[in-house]
């Protein structure tokens, strides 16, 4: 008779979700996230000046990849965001001149 052992293995990684594949990151991304590691552990004397420079450009070119992917929604989407930012906006803006009068009548009381 065999085991659980024998039979039962564990083919992954544990935690992992069904389905889903880890990413291969491509070479400047690895080595920005080296610099990255290096820098915050040790400071930033223990960088050169080239991994630097790769590691910043690397940053910005992420940032603006984020930036502009953002208009890359339906104009719908879009629409809803920022109507409902403007809603929110005047609700807080409603509450506090609510309380502002509430606590100016009870000092002029």
């Amino acid at each position: 008779m065999d085991t659980v052992e024998d039979f039962l293995l564990h083919f992954g990684v544990k935690g992992m979700k069904w389905g889903r594949r880890k990413g291969e990151a491509s070479g400047d991304s690895a080595a920005s996230t080296t610099v990255r590691k290096s820098v915050k552990k040790g400071g930033v004397q223990t960088a050169s000046n080239k991994d630097l420079q790769t590691a910043i450009n690397r940053m910005r070119l992420e940032q603006d990849f984020k930036r502009l992917s953002v208009n890359e929604k339906p104009a719908v989407t879009r629409w809803i965001s920022s109507t409902m930012l403007e809603i929110g906006k005047r609700e807080v803006q409603t509450q506090v001149a609510k309380r502002l009068a509430k606590t100016a009548v009870k000092a002029a009381v």
